[in-house]
């Protein structure tokens, strides 16, 4: 220990306490004693004196070392105990362990006490340090367990809005395609009542023609849910899943038979379809 140890001695013969100290004193051990004979003189010493160990003969004229074992243990549990007596049977010795104290030395064998009180004081210093590792263990989990429930907690509002704006967009999405019916497609009915030449006729039908095509289930579905298909594979698909033939798709895409089959595998390996027998117009119209 870094400090002078405060040993509280319990014994009521005078050169028994003499033996003791010259062999803590030998054994280089620096100290401050505190000697006490009886009941309440000890009590006063727990309180007061703040021992680091205690060392008690068995048996008193007005108090025995059981007694003074349990009050230790219930006032201050953490210092090691030690009986120094003249005889202890092998049974009782047995049950003073039992009922905490950490040794026991025979006054017959006082080389033992230094070794003994030096043990035991070991003993407390490791299972401290354990206790304050178990501690700072505890402080950490219980850290990272705050740390875990505000992630999680995080993880929760950031569903929340995600939920949201995907309920938004759709909601915005929705309202767009309403108008278009509703506001667009009306007016551009009206344009195909009024005299226009075949060239005005033909732009007028392809804007409604698109228009349509726009605000059609199968084009909203196919967008929202592939995103990394290309407009012209977009056109190709929509073409195919009304069920357009190569030369058809050919013609009025205005593009050679070779791209269309080039674009047909592009969207099966898209669509995760490649190398199967799933059809590619069947399996575009589900999606409508």
């Amino acid at each position: 220990m870094d400090r002078e140890l405060h040993i509280l001695i319990l014994e009521d013969v005078t050169t028994d306490v003499e033996l003791i100290k010259d062999e803590l004193l030998e054994a280089g051990t620096v100290f401050t004693l505190r000697w006490v004979k009886d009941r309440g003189a000890f009590l006063g010493a727990l309180d007061e004196f703040s021992p680091d160990i205690i060392l008690s003969d068995y048996s008193l004229p007005s108090f025995d070392g059981l007694s003074a074992l349990k009050l230790a243990r219930s006032r201050c549990p953490d210092v090691p105990f030690i009986f120094v007596s003249g005889a202890l049977g092998e049974e009782t010795a047995i049950e003073l362990l039992k009922q905490g104290a950490v040794d026991y030395v025979l006054k017959s064998r006082l080389s033992r006490l230094a070794p003994a009180v030096h043990r035991a004081l070991q003993e407390v210093q490791e299972r401290r340090k354990r206790q304050r590792a178990e501690e700072a263990l505890k402080k950490r989990e219980k850290a990272l367990e705050l740390k875990s429930q505000s992630l999680e907690e995080a993880n929760t509002a950031l569903k929340v809005l995600l939920q949201r704006r995907d309920e938004d967009r759709a909601a915005l999405e929705e309202q767009v395609l309403t108008n278009v019916r509703k506001l667009v497609l009306p007016c551009v009915e009206s344009l195909k009542h009024l005299t226009l030449n075949d060239r005005q006729m033909a732009l007028v039908r392809s804007i409604e023609d698109n228009l349509r095509k726009i605000v059609s289930p199968f084009l909203r579905n196919l967008t929202s849910n592939y995103l990394d298909l290309t407009p012209r594979e977009i056109q190709v698909a929509n073409l195919i899943k009304e069920g357009k033939t190569t030369k058809e798709i050919t013609d009025i895409l205005h593009i050679s038979a070779t791209a269309v089959d080039f674009h047909r595998k592009n969207l099966r390996s898209k669509f995760g379809i490649k190398n199967k027998k799933t059809n590619l117009m069947a399996f575009l119209s589900q999606l409508s």
